[in-house]
């Protein structure tokens, strides 16, 4: 009997670390406004909803490398992590058209901020989108 106790308990252990090791640190998403500016000028419109293109995502560590999978349609893309201190986390996102898009994560107040300035010479339209929404931090 305590044979099979002390074996349960190595394996839970075991299991324990291999997840924390497999998947590391998990950010979950929640997208709730944005604004937006298309063509030459920054003339901004502001929704308190999130746009059309957004939806829930989860930002995953996993062996090494940083990951965000969108809730939809549970596609996975690499992210950059560009800094990460005691307030914030920033990432760079991947973006369809040339341009940069970030995502920042102020740790304090659980809120993040994605911003997108992009060209599609395709479309032959500059588009520059702010989002934002609230995160919480699983393991």
């Amino acid at each position: 009997m305590k044979i099979k106790k002390a074996s349960l308990r190595v394996t839970a252990i075991i299991l324990a670390l291999v997840a924390n090791t497999a998947f590391g640190e998990t950010y979950a998403l929640v997208f709730d406004s944005n604004c937006s500016s298309r063509g030459e000028k920054l003339e901004f419109s502001c929704k308190s909803e999130p746009s059309f293109s957004s939806q829930n995502t989860t930002i995953f560590l996993r062996d090494g490398a940083w990951f965000g999978l969108e809730g939809a349609s549970r596609k996975v893309f690499p992210l950059g992590l560009i800094k990460k201190d005691e307030n914030v986390v920033v990432f760079n996102y991947p973006v369809l058209y040339s341009g940069i898009a970030t995502i920042v994560l102020i740790k304090k107040t659980g809120r993040f901020y994605m911003s997108e300035i992009s060209y599609s010479d395709a479309l032959n339209v500059q588009d520059a989108t702010i989002e934002a929404g609230r995160f919480t931090v699983g393991k």
